[in-house]
């Protein structure tokens, strides 16, 4: 890390540059405004000083005899002394000229100067920071002003030791020249601490939003470093006291093994390298524990002692980081690629500090300091991907919400919200698109034979492999999760799968048929490998997709080509405008819906809800039911569905909401005690959108004498979805009107904790996807844990949908979840039923 720490290979190389052996080094002063000096110095090397070489007077040294091939030993990391001496001739005209010398290099232990006029001492200043150096003004690296006379020749005496740099780069400055350079560097320090500061602040305020130990990590890694920075390059004397100081510089190496500890640790966390570089992950710990052993080293062994080992640990560790960076970019954890860079900047910054230290690069302002504009940059970017990785982290969760559980199968929510964005981009990429709906058929039946836990996971099994196989075929479409991350089917209700098939211009349909008849020869060969013996057959109905705005329609007609296909003999069948009966039928349901709605033939049912600590009744959740003329039961998923379609759900909600004062004025008439029974109302995503829902609602309520208080509204997470800023300002005036606010089927659709925090909900309402089977059912506890956690840091309380064993029952208990509803208690109840059951009390 340290700049200086390449003076091994720089001593080489001045050993090949060395010329003739001189005795002096003489500077001609013509009143030039700076004067760099590159050329090697000449040399006089003793032991570390003893206490009589502190009695010896300076002009002991001045008669010694010096030559330029000592200075590359003079430079590196010892316990030697050495001296080192310059002439300085005052080539020029007129009056006296005062020039200041600068010594770039601002953790030198010991640095004394004396400059002689003949051999008399005229001048002398102790600069290193062991001898409580001392200056004029601010601190500006260590320097050293006189005056020369024209014609005078001045003998300048240096004296260095340092456990860590050597003593180049000097430079002579004349004072206004000097005066100006200082003026910029304080620019320049002070932006450079300005930088690091604000993105120190801006980690620490997202550290305080959304704390997690990977910002810990990097804000111990920004700190350090701020450090290391300050000290290595003296800005640290601005900041804190000068002992403190010198104790930092005397320290550099114990910091350099310290950052080494750190960003190791915080490359663990940040890449989460014992899931995405399990590899890597078992010999983090050596880099880390040798870290850590290197700083504690430090405090006995003398640095130079060190670099050796540093340096090997460095070069290892880089080449190390590299590739955890790189494993776990390829094992999809896309944040990786900030860290890549940041990675490559400091390593890039610390070559070009090296090149410039070893002459490679010219030796100025910007190359000397390139290893601290790579970690600057280092830095900046590890921000960046620390803001990506909760982006990526939000992203995966969002994704897993698409996703069946346990599975690498999207779900319907997926297909509702999610696909309609991507196909734009999906027919970019291919000329023709077939929309294949398949129903195994088989699955349902066997439901009473094996049971739901079974069944359940011989579906994953046989979706999972299908899945594998069309993500090998150049004809299966890949579908875009918000990870990046890529699925090939879609999970339907009743056990249903959608694909999306690429498939040839030319001759289209029969090109299909034979991809279709692979499918359904894979499927039979996945169902022979199947643990169970799986009475299964796919049938197949398929359409043309040629335009993204399409989909619905053609999704619609692959339905209604699986209908045909089960009533006839073939497995597959492509859609025809013959089929459309089946839309008709559904045209003259949605008429007979219209009437229903209209007359008051759909009934509200009530499903309880009971309190998990004691079991007592909490309230109920509305429900409604159609009961059929000629074709009996229609199921609400099938009339909702087509309600929203045809523009009726809110005459539906406004059916709902008028039966349901009704129902709680009479219950208050007959004098039944329901202050603290609480009723829910489900709410679609186009009911929120009406300007009168509110209106409404009040006016129901107030006709009924009903308080809004005991009503809760339950809204779907998808809801935000088609217009946040009209969804969340209707929520808010219903929840300033005294309505609670409820979050359905949470989990399942989409969710943000901004819109969690804005909307300020009461209730969160758990889905029964989650709920089945969890007390056994890991990645269910997991979901439902953390589900439960957030609501509790928003202040709301939760419900779970769906319960339908004890076990579950009691799960939900230990983890907090106050209430809950399911056929564990019992199913939607017609109201005589319900009042005669739970309010005949």
């Amino acid at each position: 890390m340290g700049q200086w720490l390449t003076q091994f290979t720089i001593t080489v190389l001045l050993g090949m540059l060395m010329s003739a052996p001189s005795v002096a080094l003489e500077l001609k002063l013509n009143g030039q405004d700076t004067l760099k000096i590159q050329q090697p110095l000449p040399t006089l090397l003793t032991s570390a000083l003893t206490p009589s070489d502190l009695n010896t007077q300076p002009q002991h040294w001045l008669n010694q005899t010096y030559t330029h091939q000592l200075y590359s030993k003079a430079i590196e990391p010892g316990p030697n002394t050495s001296w080192h001496k310059i002439t300085l001739t005052g080539d020029f005209d007129g009056p006296a000229q005062e020039y200041v010398l600068v010594v770039n290099i601002h953790i030198l232990q010991n640095l004394n100067l004396y400059l002689f006029n003949e051999k008399q001492l005229i001048h002398s200043k102790q600069l290193g920071v062991n001898s409580t150096p001392s200056w004029d003004g601010p601190y500006h690296s260590p320097h050293f002003r006189f005056h020369i006379q024209a014609g005078q020749q001045l003998n300048l005496l240096i004296s260095m030791q340092s456990d860590g740099p050597g003593l180049m780069p000097i430079t002579l400055y004349k004072p206004d020249k000097y005066k100006e350079e200082t003026r910029l560097q304080d620019i320049f320090w002070a932006a450079v601490i300005a930088v690091l500061l604000a993105t120190a602040l801006y980690n620490v305020f997202v550290y305080a939003m959304n704390p997690n130990l990977a910002y810990l990590w990097y804000l111990a890694f920004h700190s350090t470093a701020f450090v290391y920075f300050s000290t290595l390059n003296g800005f640290g004397f601005w900041l804190w006291p000068l002992k403190v100081q010198v104790i930092l510089s005397q320290n550099i190496m114990t910091m350099n093994f310290l950052l080494i500890f750190i960003i190791v640790n915080f490359a663990n966390v940040f890449l989460e390298a014992k899931k995405y570089a399990p590899n890597h992950y078992k010999y983090l710990h050596i880099f880390s524990v040798s870290g850590l052993v290197g700083a504690f080293a430090c405090f006995w062994v003398a640095e130079y002692n060190t670099i050796a080992a540093f340096s090997v640990l460095q070069f290892l560790g880089s080449a190390f980081g590299l590739s955890l960076g790189y494993r776990a970019l390829k094992n999809k954890f896309y944040p990786a690629r900030y860290f890549l860079l940041s990675w490559s900047f400091t390593i890039v910054g610390g070559a070009i500090g090296m090149m410039a230290f070893m002459d490679v690069l010219p030796a100025n302002f910007f190359t000397m300091h390139g290893f601290l504009f790579g970690t600057m940059a280092e830095l900046f970017l590890l921000s960046i991907a620390l803001a990506s990785r909760i982006k990526y982290t939000e992203k995966k969760l969002l994704s897993q919400s698409y996703m069946q559980p346990d599975s690498v199968v999207a779900n319907f929510s997926y297909l509702k919200q999610i696909l309609p964005e991507y196909l734009p981009q999906i027919f970019i990429q291919h000329q023709k698109i077939a929309v294949l709906v398949a129903n195994p058929k088989g699955f349902r039946e066997m439901l009473s034979l094996y049971g739901p836990v079974i069944i359940s996971n011989s579906y994953d099994y046989f979706t999972n492999h299908i899945s594998q196989f069309l993500s090998h075929q150049n004809w299966g479409v890949a579908l875009p999760l918000p990870t990046g991350e890529k699925v090939h089917i879609i999970a339907l209700p009743g056990s249903q799968i959608l694909m999306l098939l690429s498939v040839d211009k030319c001759d289209a349909s029969k090109n299909l048929e034979q991809v279709i008849k692979i499918i359904i020869k894979e499927s039979d060969r996945i169902v022979q490998l199947s643990a169970i013996k799986m009475g299964i057959e796919l049938e197949v109905g398929y359409a043309f997709l040629d335009s993204p705005q399409d989909f619905n329609t053609v999704y619609l007609q692959a339905q209604t080509a699986l209908l045909s296909s089960e009533r006839k003999t073939n497995q597959y069948q492509r859609y025809n405008p013959e089929q459309d009966t089946l839309i008709n039928e559904q045209l003259d349901l949605m008429h007979e819906l219209e009437s229903a709605i209209i007359y008051e033939n759909i009934d509200i049912y009530i499903q309880p809800q009971f309190n998990l600590s004691d079991n007592s009744l909490n309230g109920g959740e509305v429900l409604l039911r159609w009961f059929h003329p000629e074709k009996g039961n229609i199921p609400p998923a099938q009339f909702i569905l087509l309600a929203e379609k045809s523009g009726l759900i809110f005459p539906i909600t406004q059916l709902v909401i008028r039966q349901t004062c009704k129902w709680l004025k009479q219950l208050k008439d007959n004098g039944a005690n329901i202050d603290g029974f609480k009723v829910s109302i489900n709410l679609s995503a186009l009911d929120l959108a009406q300007d009168n829902l509110l209106p409404y609602l009040q006016n129901t309520f107030s006709e009924h004498q009903i308080a809004a208080r005991q009503i809760t509204l339950e809204v779907t997470e998808s809801a935000v979805m088609d217009n946040p800023d009209k969804f969340l300002s209707t929520v808010k005036m219903l929840r300033a009107a005294g309505f609670k606010i409820s979050i359905d089927d949470f989990g399942t659709g989409y969710s943000s904790m901004q819109y969690l925090q804005t909307m300020q909900a009461e209730e969160i309402k758990i889905d029964m996807t989650f709920i089945h089977d969890i007390h056994i059912n890991e990645t269910n506890q997991n979901i439902v844990k953390a589900i439960i956690q957030l609501a509790h840091s928003t202040h709301a309380h939760t419900v779970a949908e769906g319960v339908e064993f004890e076990e579950e029952a009691e799960y939900l208990k230990s983890l907090n979840c106050q209430v809950a509803q399911g056929f564990h208690w019992d199913p939607a109840l017609p109201l005589k039923e319900f009042e005669s059951k739970y309010l005949s009390n």
